[in-house]
């Protein structure tokens, strides 16, 4: 009898250290969870979007966001009852950045590194735009470095960046930084190449080093390999269509692609990048998510163009996202899933203010928008 007592206590035991256990990985997650949800409720459902294009004009879809917390952004931008859209867009990144940050706030310490280097993204795109004014001649003008933040990089570092008037001097100020090594790397191809070279070594830069710490994340390797995974495949598809419809060589296609990619092997890599048109592309991705999706959009995509796949992939990419937050509520996936929403929120509000600007008809509109697909 004592020993049945034992053996009962004993599993007992076990149970309550396991829970004890369970509950230390995932209160972090409680937390943020709950934060980000009440967020995600308030994101624009596809029927808001659809009735926002097909408003009369202007003043009807800023109308449309009175109980949105995109109203008072667009209070301020208002001059004589239009919308200054230059103005508009600053504010609108300037909201992302805030969220960002309460973002990092949030989650939990082990796993803001994860987050962090997914954020980097902002400096990647700060720097291209620095790039892409030294090549062309040009400074960054006042305008457009309204436009920079980042929730990584403090603002007085990023306006010194904007006032280097040529690459070498960029390069002085980065010496002390991570981007130093890769943009020099990167110089020789440069100057063979051109600015193509330079923007793609800090997207590979980007995406490899993410990769990393998603491998160094144990408890949740597989639930960010899989987002993580699926983010870079499309970023390498995409890039594949673009310099296959400009006409570039196999060499010079397989120079720019990340590595390692998730579901596309070598195998795909190599011969999509010999591969003579676009739909001998999607043939290659034919047995993959990816190809299935862009093989039933192949003759939109050859009638109207690569920004049909494009479009498809930043759909799939938000339903595969939204599925991992759901089946995987103490991680990160909630709050990477969420990141992605807002920004494809914030696009879609900018699309739709610019083109009601321009007076473009509503079913062209709907045409550019990228739907969130909230309602599995």
């Amino acid at each position: 009898m004592t020993e049945i007592l034992i053996i009962i206590f004993g599993i007992i035991g076990l149970i309550s250290v396991l829970i004890v256990m369970h509950a230390r990985r995932t209160v972090g997650y409680v937390y943020s969870g709950a934060i980000v949800s009440a967020w995600e409720g308030k994101l624009l459902k596809e029927t808001r979007l659809v009735e926002m294009a097909d408003a009369p004009g202007m003043e009807n879809l800023i109308a449309s966001l009175e109980d949105t917390e995109y109203r008072p952004l667009l209070n301020e931008v208002l001059r004589d009852g239009e919308i200054d859209l230059e103005s508009a867009e600053i504010a609108f990144k300037n909201h992302l950045n805030l969220r960002y940050l309460e973002i990092l706030k949030i989650v939990p310490q082990k796993q803001k590194e994860v987050i962090r280097g997914l954020l980097k993204k902002l400096e990647i795109w700060n720097l291209k735009v620095i790039l892409t004014a030294i090549h062309n001649g040009a400074t960054v003008e006042e305008n457009i470095r309204r436009y920079m933040s980042s929730p990584t990089m403090p603002s007085e570092r990023i306006e010194m960046l904007t006032t280097a008037r040529s690459l070498e001097q960029l390069l002085e100020f980065l010496k002390d930084s991570e981007y130093y090594a890769v943009l020099t790397t990167a110089l020789k191809d440069y100057r063979e190449r051109g600015l193509i070279s330079l923007l793609s070594a800090l997207d590979i830069y980007y995406y490899t080093s993410l990769w990393k710490t998603v491998l160094q994340s144990k408890a949740q390797r597989q639930i960010l390999m899989k987002m993580i995974g699926c983010e870079i495949d499309i970023v390498n598809i995409k890039l594949l269509l673009r310099l296959k419809k400009e006409g570039a060589t196999p060499e010079e296609i397989a120079g720019y692609l990340i590595r390692p990619a998730y579901l596309l092997t070598e195998g795909m890599l190599r011969d999509m990048t010999y591969a003579e048109n676009i739909r001998a592309v999607l043939d290659v991705l034919s047995k993959t998510p990816y190809g299935r999706t862009l093989l039933d959009l192949l003759p939109q995509i050859e009638s109207q163009g690569i920004f049909i796949a494009e479009r498809a992939l930043n759909e799939m990419r938000l339903k595969l996202f939204r599925q991992m937050a759901i089946t995987h509520l103490f991680s990160l996936a909630p709050v990477i899933s969420y990141i992605q929403l807002k920004e494809t929120e914030v696009r879609n509000l900018l699309i739709l203010l610019r083109l009601k600007a321009l007076k473009v008809e509503p079913q062209k509109i709907k045409e550019k928008l990228v739907v969130p697909k909230l309602e599995l």
